[in-house]
């Protein structure tokens, strides 16, 4: 969560992010992918408390070192899957 709200605020900021050599964003487009970045933070919390501790099993639960990786993993999917509309063209 917190990854997703510096990433954002970055983006707000500066206008200028840059993920990937073909995946950038500027100006406007970088500025609506902040906001929406931390506007995002929110739900997706609450869906990492709930729905994730629900569904998956409580050996990976219990591990010190998959839950992180799991939310990892899901905030680069987030981050990188909103990105693609917003990205300049070429």
């Amino acid at each position: 969560m917190i990854l997703l709200i510096i990433a954002g605020l970055f983006a707000l900021i500066f206008g200028k992010i840059v993920i990937t050599k073909k995946l950038r964003l500027t100006g406007k487009n970088a500025r609506i992918y902040g906001g929406l970045l931390i506007a995002l933070s929110i739900p997706y919390a609450i869906f990492m408390g709930i729905l994730l501790g629900s569904l998956l099993p409580t050996s990976i639960l219990e591990n010190n070192y998959a839950k992180p990786i799991i939310n990892l993993v899901l905030l680069l999917v987030i981050a990188i899957g909103l990105a693609i509309p917003f990205r300049d063209k070429e």
